[in-house]
């Protein structure tokens, strides 16, 4: 890690891409833990809401592919602005949104910016050797789990004291910022060896495809549990807009814990058995709190669950790094984030459906079911990296 800091203050220049980073999740993520309850507002049924949280995904399952395809090619700074504009625009479509079908589509236009988590990764990415990228993911990662959490725990109090449209105008300003960072921001290029990479096998590359099992897997229930039918648990046994929120930053804070510590468990216990501990920490959330009914309880169970899943988000996304070369890195990383945006449309989508027909609890289930399968089907085979430090298993 000290070779990391070293890095960052031999080269300036990324204090912008950190900066941007930062603005770049909050965009996001400002308004998510409000959002289920915001469209139950203006009428939506739990389909319906399933589906506005699915939005999101939409344009991540089309865009991240060519989006990487594009970043190898012509490099990140670009994207990286385009990505803080369709940000602006989405937050500035939700906050004028007056019924469901315009949530739907405003938040489908967030989807797109989303996508651009591509660019704005590989751009971080780019400035370390691969033998780092396990800290670096990790810093990353923090960079991410620390705007997300100041996202959280503020979105229930400004829809709270101010209205619920009001996170969407602070995500608005954001996205504007963000703009204005990564355009005064400078690309750190590097001499790229352009071999021929074939495309398909590439996109069905043994380990992309495991790897992006595992993230299916978290993102389901990140999406579908966290960030979709749990909001509405918590209003329906009395809490407010703030309790959603600091239960979700809770666990926000969680993730950063596991985020940070990653990198220590796959030099301590290997990448297969850190798998298993993030994975087994979701699946025993998920089990408990389809029995609780208490606050407090969900909000330690929602601290196991985010612990879990920042381990996981981390050694997946630092997988992707080190297993792929930098000539084909944009197209693996955008593969790797569009099989996951699989994950963040079903999570809502089904579990819309399925509350419906078989009631909020049964949501708990399936997402710890697919988290084991995930888990199954991610630990079968040792993994093969040169993680500084690490045991490569």
């Amino acid at each position: 890690m000290n070779q990391l800091i070293k890095e960052i203050f031999k080269n300036p220049s990324i204090i912008y891409v950190i900066v941007g980073t930062f603005f770049f999740w909050v965009s996001l993520y400002l308004y998510v833990p409000i959002l289920p309850n915001h469209s139950q507002s203006l009428g939506a049924s739990a389909t319906m809401i399933g589906y506005i949280v699915a939005a999101y995904a939409i344009g991540q399952m089309i865009l991240r592919i060519p989006l990487g395809i594009a970043v190898d090619k012509w490099g990140t700074k670009p994207f990286a602005i385009i990505t803080m504009l369709c940000s602006a625009l989405g937050s500035l479509g939700l906050a004028l949104a007056s019924d469901p079908i315009q949530l739907f589509f405003a938040r489908s236009v967030t989807g797109i910016a989303g996508a651009g988590w591509v660019a704005i990764s590989l751009l971080f990415a780019s400035q370390f050797e691969n033998k780092l990228m396990h800290y670096a993911s990790s810093f990353m990662m923090g960079i991410n789990g620390i705007a997300i959490t100041i996202s959280t725990l503020i979105s229930g109090r400004l829809a709270d004291y101010f209205g619920d449209t009001t996170p969407f105008i602070g995500s608005l300003i954001v996205s504007i910022l963000g703009m204005m960072v990564f355009f005064v921001s400078k690309e750190n290029k590097k001499k790229i060896d352009k071999k021929n990479q074939n495309f398909f096998n590439i996109l069905s590359s043994g380990i992309l495809i495991r790897i992006s099992i595992i993230a299916i897997g978290f993102h389901f229930v990140t999406f579908g549990v966290n960030f979709g039918f749990l909001p509405i648990i918590i209003e329906n046994l009395g809490g407010s807009k703030t309790n959603i929120g600091d239960i979700t930053t809770l666990s926000q804070l969680a993730g950063i814990c596991g985020m940070s510590l990653s990198a220590l468990f796959m030099n301590k216990i290997g990448i297969r058995k850190t798998i298993i501990l993030g994975s087994t920490s979701m699946i025993i959330s998920l089990i408990f709190t389809s029995y609780v009914e208490n606050l407090s309880l969900i909000a330690f169970l929602q601290f196991i669950s985010g612990f879990g899943r920042g381990i996981l988000y981390t050694v997946t996304i630092t997988l992707i790094l080190v297993s792929f070369e930098e000539s084909s890195r944009g197209l693996a990383m955008g593969a790797y984030q569009a099989y996951y945006a699989i994950g963040m449309f079903l999570g809502p989508a089904l579990s819309g459906l399925i509350v419906n027909s078989y009631g909020i609890n049964a949501i708990f289930w399936l997402s710890a079911l697919i988290t084991l399968i995930a888990l199954i089907i991610g630990t079968y085979k040792p993994y093969k990296t040169e993680l500084q430090g690490g045991k490569n298993r």
